[in-house]
Parts: structure tokens; C-alpha cells; sequence
């Protein structure tokens, strides 16, 4: 079971944007400073493949056929990668201390200046959350786009992003999910928006 998503800036681990914890532990009274320590890492890992150079190198020799099928899914109808993209991603993991009771697996991806974030047990299926962080950037980039700046509208809008995450993460589940799957979840997705529009 997903321990939690967070949708935070690149640029900063003070500015949290979005958040959800599936757990009692996650919602206690050191939820804040669990956020900030989650963010802080992650920004330091970002910096560290920025920096080093290894991941912009791999991601620029990437030819477009094998770029993450995110970007062959992107709102443009060509379905082709967007080469030079600002784009990082990584797992990491989280040892037991006072924060966690338990270590935790943090996988996240950084599209743009924002980060999202999904920390999960350490027995989840890391390919999983990966898969579910892929489609779930895209829903809300797909969905968003027609508001302008995706963090000014995921801000405004935090009960769409309790719809998505209802039918793509229920109950904190990672799902074993297929093309298929994905476009039977973006119809039920677009269809609960409709009506609460």
C-alpha cells in the first residue's frame, strides 16, 4: 500500500504544492516536518543527477522510440518524445528514524519544476509506482493544460486531484494497469469531472 503522494517545487523544499498520506503514521503531528524531509532529499538527489550530468546525457540520447511512453502519450497527437525536456527521476530509499516507523520507498519524477512524489512500503513494486507516476503526470497535465500553469491550478483545484487519484490510486493501492485499463480509468476520470462540473 502507497504510504503517500506529494506534489512539490523543484526549486525549493519549503513550497509543497499537494499532498496525501494513506496512513495514520503519515497524518500525525509530524507531518510537516515528514513533508519537508521527504522534499529535501528528493531535491538533493535531483541536484545530484543535474550536476552530475549522467541523467541529461541519457535523456538526450534517447532517441524518441524509446523515450517513457509519458511523452509518447503527450497531449501533442504526433505521440513523439520532447527531446531537451527538463526532466529527472529516481528512487530512493528512506531509513526507519523518527519520522518513519518503518524504511519506505520514494519514487518520484521531476517533469518540468515540479516534482511528484509517491513514497510507498518497502515491499511495493517499484516498476508499479513508476508506471502509476508516468500516467499519473499525464492525467494531470492532460486534464490541467486548459488552465494554463499546472501547480497555480493543482492549488486551486486539490478535489480534482482527489478524483484522479481516486480512480488511478484507490485507496492507496498501486494498480497492475494496461493501455486498456488506462483508457477505460480516463473515461471514468473524464466522465466524474463532467458531472461535478
Amino acid at each position: 500500500m502507497v504510504y503517500g503522494l506529494l506534489i512539490h517545487s523543484v526549486d525549493s523544499s519549503q513550497t509543497l504544492h499537494f499532498s496525501i498520506f494513506y496512513t495514520p503514521e503519515g497524518n500525525d503531528s509530524n507531518k510537516k516536518t515528514r513533508q519537508q524531509s521527504i522534499m529535501r532529499r528528493i531535491l538533493q538527489e535531483h541536484l545530484f543527477q543535474k550536476h552530475s550530468g549522467d541523467q541529461t546525457t541519457s535523456m538526450k540520447s534517447k532517441a524518441p522510440d524509446d523515450a517513457d511512453w509519458l511523452f509518447r502519450f503527450a497531449s501533442d497527437s504526433k505521440g513523439t518524445a520532447q527531446i531537451g525536456m527538463d526532466y529527472t527521476e529516481g528512487i530512493l530509499r528512506l531509513q526507519a528514524s523518527s519520522l518513519f516507523q518503518y524504511p519506505k520507498l520514494v519514487v518520484w519524477k521531476q517533469v518540468e519544476k515540479v516534482v511528484y512524489t509517491l513514497v510507498c512500503e518497502p515491499l511495493d513494486n517499484p516498476l508499479l509506482a513508476s508506471n502509476f507516476l508516468t500516467y499519473f503526470v499525464h492525467e494531470l497535465s492532460d486534464h490541467f493544460r486548459k488552465g494554463g500553469n499546472i501547480v497555480d491550478e493543482v492549488g486551486a483545484r486539490p478535489d480534482e486531484v482527489l478524483v484522479i487519484l481516486n480512480f488511478l490510486l484507490p485507496g492507496g493501492q498501486l494498480l497492475f494497469a494496461n493501455i486498456h485499463l488506462c483508457k477505460h480509468l480516463k473515461g471514468q476520470i473524464a466522465q466524474m469531472l463532467a458531472q461535478k462540473a
